[in-house]
Formats: structure tokens, sequence, C-alpha cells
């Protein structure tokens, strides 16, 4: 690629996500990409620090991105939707408003001059590392298994930004899996909310914006749920006992990341991904 490729972890990766940079480190590694992980990164604030003080949440991206610019980055993949939302839109304010990039710099103390591009992972992917070279990683097909892509509402919905995929019927995930050798199924359920952070303060809401979207994917026969973004990987997976029992979903919906499946795919075991960290176990996982 010829660019100097960072991840941005965040929160997740390194704490609650830890199975998603598992994998995220294996599939990159098959696929030979020259990356490193970002250092001295912080919060992206999510969306609790935009709800309380916006200028506040300008100014911790406007660190992120200042740090990556100054380590020498020129692509930033983030892997989190939240992340990759909070980090894109101030990109994009900081470079549209010459003024106020300067006011929040000297406040700040940091500058940040433009030379980053933040990518989605999906993104970067499909667009930068390409179908056919993640084709030509496929060692184990994964034939037979029918997969629900779940994009959530974060990861093609940027105000104001062009969107790397189609914004209300995004392909870039059942682009790959396809690719992989699955089957996917045609569902409109893909960008719905599933409720992100009221998973811990509003549960009853949660709930049924998550049983919605796994009562669709398993009425459509979905053997499992493929993400990206592991806040949505979160309220999907770990409580499906109760929420299948309000629900009336008879089966087990598996929630793997979409690096767990190409890593599958691509010859590794379960646990190398990081599969047996997942609380709804993907078959043949024991």
């Amino acid at each position: 690629m010829g660019k100097k490729i960072g991840l941005y972890p965040g929160c997740s990766l390194e704490t609650s996500a830890g199975n998603y940079l598992k994998s995220i480190e294996k599939v990159f590694s098959i696929l030979d990409i020259d990356y490193t992980i970002m250092k001295n990164w912080n919060c992206c604030g999510a969306t609790s620090v935009k709800t309380i003080d916006q200028r506040l949440n300008l100014m911790f991206n406007l660190r992120n991105l200042a740090e990556a610019e100054k380590q020498g980055y020129e692509e930033l993949v983030v892997p989190c939707a939240s992340c990759f939302q909070r980090l894109a839109s101030t990109e994009f304010e900081l470079m549209q408003d010459k003024q106020l990039r300067k006011d929040l710099s000297r406040e700040s103390g940091y500058g940040y001059e433009g030379k980053v591009k933040v990518r989605n992972i999906l993104d970067f992917l499909v667009n930068l590392v390409g179908l056919d070279k993640i084709a030509s990683k496929v060692t184990e097909p994964l034939s037979g298994l029918v997969v629900a892509s779940y994009y959530g509402c974060l990861n093609t919905r940027i105000p104001g930004m062009e969107s790397f995929d189609i914004m209300e019927y995004p392909v870039s995930m059942d682009n790959i899996v396809k690719t992989l050798g699955a089957e996917v199924i045609d569902w409109s359920y893909k960008t719905e909310c599933c409720g992100a952070s009221l998973f811990l303060t509003m549960e009853s809401v949660s709930g049924r914006l998550v049983g919605r979207i796994l009562k669709d994917a398993s009425l459509r026969a979905a053997d499992c749920v493929t993400v990206s973004c592991p806040m949505c990987q979160t309220n999907l997976d770990t409580k499906q006992g109760k929420i299948r029992s309000e629900f009336s979903i008879d089966n087990s919906i598996p929630v793997p990341f979409i690096t767990q499946l190409m890593g599958l795919a691509f010859g590794l075991q379960p646990e190398e991904v990081g599969l047996d960290k997942n609380f709804e176990k993907l078959e043949p996982l024991p």
C-alpha cells in the first residue's frame, strides 16, 4: 500500500473486546499488512462526552489526530464504530473550519495539519486491502454458513461526510463474507441501532432493540450475525439467554466479528481468533 498504517485500538479493544484485537492482529499478519498500533492514544469520548461538552469532545479527538500525525501515520484504521464516528467527524469539522482548528489548537496545545486519513475497518479491508487479496488467503471456505451482516447505526453515517459505503444499505461486509465462501442474507436490520451504551443504563430499551435484530436474523435462518463494532457485539452477544426467551427465539445466534470469520476462512483455529471468548459459540466450536 505504500503508506504508514496505524491501528487505533480505543478503550474496547484493549479491554472487553480483546478477542477482536486478537483476530485483527492474526488476520492482518496473514494479509501481510505492515502496521503498528498507535501509541499514546486517549479515549475518543464516545457519545458520552459529546453529549455533555461538544468542544471537549473535539479536543479529545484533536489530540488523537495530532498524535497520529506526529507518529507519521497516513492511514489510521479504527475498528470501533463509535471511535470511527468521533475521529472521522472531528477530522472533518476541523478541516472545514480553520478558525475552529486554530482556536482548539491554542486551547489544547495540539496542532493538526490534516495529514491523517481516518479509515473504518470495513473501508480499509475492502477498498485498500481489496477483496482479491482477501480471497487469495482463503484456505478453508465457509461453505454452508448463512450470515447476517450487521453494520449498526454508526459505521456508515457520519454527518456531513460522504460514506465509504451505501449509507442505509451497506454492502462492504457482505462482500467480505461472500469472498470467504459463506452465504449472505438480504435483510432490513443491517443499520438498525442496537442501543449501544443503553446496554448499561437502560437495559430494557437496549434489550428490545437487540431482540428485534436477533429475531429477524433467526426468522431468516441465519447461522450467525457478524459485526465489526465491539459495542454492537457486546449488545448482541452477551445477554442472549434472556432476550431469546422474551422474543421466542429458539436457537443461539453466534455474533462473531468479521475478522474472526476471516481468520477461520484463512485456516486459523477458533481460539486463535478469540472465538472461545465469545458468549454464543459458533459451531463447530464446542
